[in-house]
């Protein structure tokens, strides 16, 4: 018992533009300086991102976390400052001792936070 079609030639048409770039697998467009320059490599002294910042050592994991929380809350407008000041410490404070999320964050940065004080 065979499977159809399996062993008996024709094949599948290749989509078109596979058929342009030919057996070589070359494109239409050649690599060049301005195409590279999209992919080079983020220089660590001009990282933005908190885990960019993180990686690059220029924050430790506890300035992360608390630019990870501004970063959460930053769209919260009309919130009373010391209801927006208490939601930043409960956030806070769950990112260092929730299990499921400490983990994220030893995932993330590679360490551990410190433990919230009461």
């Amino acid at each position: 018992m065979g499977i159809d079609r399996i062993g008996k030639g024709g094949g599948v048409t290749p989509p078109p533009d596979v058929e342009k770039a030919g057996k070589s697998g070359a494109v239409d467009k050649p690599f060049t300086a301005e195409r590279a320059s999209h992919a080079a490599a983020v220089d660590p002294t001009q990282a933005t991102s908190p885990l960019a910042q993180l990686k690059a050592g220029q924050i430790d994991v506890e300035r992360y976390l608390d630019l990870k929380v501004e970063e959460a809350t930053k769209a919260l407008h009309g919130v009373l400052p010391a209801e927006l000041d208490d939601i930043k410490k409960m956030l806070r404070d769950q990112l260092a001792s929730d299990p499921g999320l400490t983990d994220l964050v030893r995932a993330a940065t590679g360490a551990m936070p410190k433990p919230p004080e009461d």
